[in-house]
């Protein structure tokens, strides 16, 4: 049965939150791969509706989640409009063209990211420039950190990886959804593929797993030959 509700949290690094029902009763929490529309991003306060479902484990989710009203935008000053709205019709097309581009050729964890000529590699091997969010990215890294596991919502596995351009990134890898990576310890090489999404410390790489809906690409780890997705 459908059902309306209001988006109150949001952690759009990690990709989830929780819905408040407008009829009342406990918050149902949602991931981003249950939004039917793709063309932007959820926000704090977007109306939504939604049907109630379960997951892997049997526990209460959001499914089929679309936005029924949005959140009130303040608008461009005039004198500044038509440049704005060039810059971001100019972003949004880079981007929607850089998905396809990497929805196409995704890499599969079989391949070797380190001899792989793909933009994603070069970009996070040799000469590493922050991507807007919501990218994917590919490419490997030495452990430099494990950090204990982060349990709200969907429990995830974090460690940041120091890539070769020196760069450091937080990979948070949901074991909700794909196995632990054991005995991980400092100095391991892991490679991955997934969604990156910016933050002040230099990145986090999520979704590094498959989508079992299908909405949304699949990513991966590798360590020490064994693939996690």
């Amino acid at each position: 049965m459908e059902q309306q509700g209001r988006l109150t949290e949001w952690n759009d690094a990690r990709g989830f939150g929780f819905i408040t029902p407008v009829s009342g009763g406990p918050r149902i929490f949602v991931d981003i791969s249950q939004f039917q529309q793709r063309d932007r991003r959820p926000c704090l306060n977007d109306q939504l509706t939604y049907s109630i479902g379960r997951d892997e484990q049997g526990r209460l989710r959001a499914k089929e989640v679309r936005y029924h009203k949005s959140i009130k935008l303040h608008p461009v000053k005039t004198k500044s409009f038509s440049k704005a709205i060039a810059i971001k019709a100019a972003s949004i097309v880079l981007l929607c063209l850089a998905t396809l581009y990497l929805w196409f050729t995704r890499v599969s964890p079989n391949q070797s990211l380190v001899s792989s000529n793909s933009a994603a590699n070069e970009t996070n091997l040799n000469t590493y420039q922050a991507p807007q969010s919501g990218v994917q990215m590919g490419g490997e890294g030495v452990v430099v950190r494990v950090l204990a596991d982060d349990n709200d919502g969907s429990r995830h596995q974090r460690f940041i990886l120091r890539l070769a351009s020196g760069q450091t990134m937080l990979i948070a890898h949901n074991i909700d959804i794909a196995n632990r990576i054991e005995a991980l310890s400092s100095g391991d090489r892991v490679e991955f593929y997934g969604q990156y999404e910016s933050n002040p410390e230099g990145g986090v790489i999520h979704w590094t797993h498959h989508d079992a809906d299908g909405n949304h690409v699949a990513g991966w780890l590798k360590h020490n030959g064994t693939v996690y997705q």
